[in-house]
């Protein structure tokens, strides 16, 4: 009975070991990343540190927003005989998919962007007494550029924009903006989350260096930055490949591995804390960095002492003012 304990322990050991690798995902494998899996030394990350003369805290923070809106845009090409053939082909395929839109929902708004509107040549030959051949340019037809750009809030709708697009055959997917309108309701919190984060930090370190840090003299440095979600992106080829010959004679030939991207938000991992951590789906990621130099070994000189192009002064206690030699 203990052996059959024994190994029903060890096939769930090896069980748990494989689906923790399954779980890693293709760009981590020994193809792409020239990594394996093996025990690592991991390093920290200072976040403070001081000497004698000064001491240095940097609070790091990051806030990932969903969009209130994503705006799509298309770009659409027709080409016509006329100038009047073009613009009829263009408004048939724009109206029509616009109208499928529309049946989406009343969150989805659609503006139509024009880009331009120009002729296309071939050369005709003109026979002239003088000149035995002349070459003059004559308009062979026309072609017109517009965008379609499509604003909607659900992330998920953006595949039956372009379903519905593909139906006119408008296929050229240009950009995806991502829009919030909570911008300085999101840096407000993110700056109150730092502060208090600085408080915290600032009464610890007092308590273990024995010293009220927050009567010392500081100097602040901040930073902001704010991503968006196409800035994110990382590509890699899929690695795939054949590790076995049959025989001495069999030839392998490697097929064209596949390019792709994923999107690659900022992680905790370098930060002091993050905000909505939970989102999946892609997201504008805030930030703010703080960083508080505190002086810990102030000059001390005598009271009544003024300081003028950075030589001393004292004042006597009869008002009389004599040069201080350091």
């Amino acid at each position: 009975m203990k052996t059959k304990l024994f190994l029903a322990a060890i096939i769930c050991a090896t069980t748990s070991t494989k689906v923790l690798g399954q779980h890693s995902g293709n760009y981590n494998s020994t193809g792409n990343s020239g990594s394996t899996y093996s025990n690592q030394n991991i390093q920290t990350i200072p976040t403070s540190y001081s000497d004698e003369n000064e001491m240095t805290i940097t609070i790091k923070g990051i806030y990932n927003e969903k969009a209130t809106y994503q705006r799509a845009v298309f770009s659409i090409l027709q080409i016509g005989k006329t100038a009047e053939e073009t613009n009829k082909l263009m408004d048939e395929r724009i109206n029509n998919t616009i109208t499928r839109l529309k049946n989406l929902g009343n969150e989805i708004d659609v503006v139509i962007d024009f880009i331009s509107f120009i002729p296309s040549y071939d050369y005709e030959v003109q026979k002239k007494i003088f000149n035995p051949k002349t070459y003059n340019e004559k308009p062979s037809g026309f072609e017109l550029k517009k965008n379609l750009i499509v604003k909607f809030k659900n992330t998920n709708d953006l595949n039956k924009i372009i379903s519905i697009c593909s139906q006119e055959e408008i296929y050229d997917l240009a950009k995806v903006d991502y829009i919030t309108t909570n911008i300085d309701q999101i840096r407000n919190i993110l700056h109150e989350k730092v502060l208090q984060e600085y408080k915290r930090l600032l009464a610890e370190y007092s308590f273990i260096m024995n010293v009220d840090l927050s009567k010392k003299k500081k100097k602040i440095i901040d930073a902001s930055n704010t991503i968006y979600p196409m800035e994110s992106y990382k590509s890699y080829s899929a690695y795939s490949q054949a590790a076995i010959n049959f025989s001495q004679n069999s030839q392998v030939n490697n097929i064209k591995k596949n390019n792709t991207q994923f999107y690659d938000g900022a992680m905790l991992k370098t930060h002091s804390f993050v905000i909505n951590p939970e989102i999946t789906e892609p997201a504008i990621q805030l930030f703010y960095d703080l960083t508080i130099k505190i002086k810990l070994n102030e000059d001390h000189l005598p009271k009544n002492t003024i300081q003028v192009n950075n030589k001393y002064y004292i004042i006597t206690p009869t008002g009389t003012i004599k040069a201080l030699i350091l």
